[in-house]
């Protein structure tokens, strides 16, 4: 009787409240059900490319609606048996799992998502790199785009159909390469305006109680944190800050390196990282390590949480050996009293390693060699289990949640102040980041100035900074022409490892830095490669992001053949016009940093952001800047 009174003073509460208390919550509501909503749709397709590593076919099928449709070049296939077959046969060779001499990389990068109006609904893009191969049989490289229906079910956000267009293959010896007359391009799902509007402007059929709604919002923006910190570490492991990765971690606890054991405190992180050679980077150096496909759980006490990371290593010395590596990342994370994450245990697992000139078809040991004085604190528990020794372990169940029970010993924290806005900017950044990529590869200039904010502004490569929507439009006009790209040539701008950083109480400003992932395909032979980082300013302007200011520095421009070890050091220079042309392009500013790709040079390189664990600086810290000037950085 008392749990019935209980009922029926909460259904009275609720049919007394104030009508406009009610549509405020019914409005709150939806908002947060559709933020998490895109945040499961993202963990959704990862967790699809962490399953395709190991061949659990079942699994990912079950990711998709019953009545799924795949539409990919071996055909069209329906159900969860079919995809299943499908899988088995184009990724497995028609084998359940993946055998240990095979490999199976699926990278799904770039996401766009945009949810319908109902919330129920929606659309992805991505592009998805394949690196695939059998030890001393082959090994190829593989690129599309898929554009993915999802629809929101009984059993969660489930894959209602997918469909790739492919834009490149071809095998490790010969590099990729595309027809011009059978390329397709992918259509856009999206407007502007539509990508930068993230949620829909809905009111929920059943509000949820404020206290849950601000609870949850919580959750979503401290996912958010965690991604940052783990993208962190694979920019500061990129250029040898690594005083600013032992920073990262707690104190007394580490790393757990599978095959090697366990690397305990600052000191033993310090010498588990030696094997990536000294600190900093000296001439011609590369230790490229993009964190990509990033899986986020959190427990609903939002104080423990786990990201899992597909690390792609690109190393070498410029003139001498260059090297391939794939390492599986697992970050166990813990918030502090202070509220700020840190690393409690990194474990990593070398997948693969593989000399340059070789391919991954001739494997080297996974692991790195280790240095004399890199030995680990104490011995592994066992093997390491990594191509092509031994088949990978099928990922932890828990990995396909988001939100996982708390833990008892968990500590719990008052929610942020304006949560939901504030983790609403780490997807608004992303959305507009990643649209301005898919834009600028098929010439879509009108489109892609509709992203930027009315006063914003962006570097154009090698001539300079134009200031106002209008003025980047013309820019791009007078750069490229209106003819629309040219399908002998490919320039897929993937932007990944996101870091995203609020400017303002009201979540409306902020930061993003992102690794530009280029691959460039032709019809006439092998690809090439641009390495470098964006910094970005986004605003919310009336109610949609935009992109208020963009900066790149290229880092690195390779071609196939030689790889980034035998990069010309002054072939990215022939890409930038003469000081004439220059003059007749009228840039309202200079370009901020470094005009052509330095490598094999080392040249400062900037961050908007400060180590989120211990607030250290770097050594070039990036401003906010309206395009008209570049603040001094600190």
């Amino acid at each position: 009787m008392r749990f019935l009174l209980l009922i029926a003073a909460a259904l009275f509460a609720t049919m007394t409240m104030p009508t406009a208390v009610q549509a405020n919550l019914a409005e709150e509501t939806a908002k947060v059900d559709d933020l998490r909503s895109i945040r499961e749709i993202k963990h959704l397709q990862a967790l699809w490319g962490h399953l395709a590593l190991r061949g659990q076919w079942q699994d990912m099928a079950a990711l998709a609606e019953p009545d799924a449709k795949v539409t990919a070049p071996q055909g069209e296939f329906a159900g969860r048996e079919g995809i299943v077959g499908w899988l088995r046969d184009s990724q497995g060779d028609g084998a359940d799992g993946i055998a240990a001499d095979r490999l199976n990389l699926r990278l799904f990068l770039s996401p766009v998502i945009t949810l319908a109006p109902d919330g129920q609904n929606a659309t992805g893009r991505w592009h998805e790199i394949s690196m695939t191969g059998e030890v001393a049989v082959n090994a190829g490289w593989a690129g599309g785009t898929w554009v993915i229906q999802y629809r929101n079910s009984a059993s969660g956000w489930r894959i209602a159909a997918m469909e790739y267009f492919s834009q490149f293959a071809g095998s490790y010896e010969q590099g990729w390469s595309h027809e011009a007359e059978t390329l397709v391009r992918a259509p856009y799902h999206y407007t502007p305006d539509q990508v930068g509007r993230i949620l829909p402007k809905r009111e929920a059929v059943v509000p949820r109680a404020q206290a849950e709604l601000d609870r949850e919002a919580d959750l979503l923006l401290q996912m958010g944190m965690m991604q940052n910190l783990a993208s962190a570490f694979g920019y500061y492991l990129d250029r040898g800050m690594y005083e600013d990765v032992a920073e990262l971690f707690y104190s007394d606890n580490g790393i757990y390196a599978e095959g090697e054991g366990n690397f305990i405190g600052q000191e033993g992180i310090l010498r588990y990282l030696s094997r990536f050679g000294p600190p900093g980077l000296d001439h011609g150096e590369l230790n490229d390590r993009p964190q990509l496909m990033p899986l986020v759980s959190i427990s609903e006490g939002g104080a423990i949480g786990v990201v899992r990371t597909f690390e792609i290593g690109m190393s070498g010395q410029h003139g001498g050996k260059g090297y391939w590596s794939a390492t599986l990342n697992a970050f166990l994370m813990m918030r502090g009293p202070d509220g700020k994450w840190r690393i409690s245990l990194l474990t990593r697992q070398p997948i693969m390693r593989a000399d340059y000139d070789e391919g991954w078809a001739h494997p080297l040991p996974a692991a790195l060699p280790v240095p004399h004085d890199g030995v680990a604190d104490r011995p592994a528990r066992k093997p390491n289990s990594a191509y092509p020794d031994q088949a990978l372990e099928p990922l932890p169940t828990v990995a396909a949640r988001l939100f996982v029970e708390a833990s008892p010993e968990e500590t719990p924290f008052a929610p942020t102040p304006n949560a939901l806005a504030k983790a609403e900017a780490f997807d608004g950044a992303e959305n507009v980041s990643n649209a301005y990529g898919y834009y600028i590869d098929q010439f879509a200039w009108r489109q892609t100035a509709g992203l930027f904010a009315r006063d914003g502004w962006k570097e154009l490569s090698y001539i300079g900074t134009f200031i106002g929507r209008e003025r980047v439009l013309g820019s791009l006009i007078q750069r490229y022409g209106e003819g629309g790209p040219n399908d002998a040539f490919q320039a897929i701008h993937q932007k990944t490892q996101p870091y995203v950083t609020i400017q303002d109480e009201h979540g409306e400003k902020a930061f993003v830095r992102t690794r530009l992932f280029q691959f460039n395909s032709s019809s006439s032979g092998p690809g090439s490669w641009i390495s470098g980082i964006y910094e970005n300013q986004v605003v919310k302007e009336d109610g949609i992001w935009r992109i208020h200011g963009m900066d790149l520095d290229y880092v690195w421009l390779g071609d196939y053949a030689s790889g980034w070890t035998g990069i010309d050091p002054a072939a990215s220079a022939r890409f930038g016009p003469g000081e004439e042309a220059i003059r007749a392009f009228a840039p309202d500013a200079p370009l901020r940093g470094e005009v052509f790709a330095p490598y094999p040079s080392i040249r400062p390189m900037g961050f908007h952001f400060t180590n989120p664990a211990t607030g250290r600086k770097p050594a070039v810290q990036l401003q906010w800047s309206d395009g008209h000037r570049f603040p001094a950085a600190e």
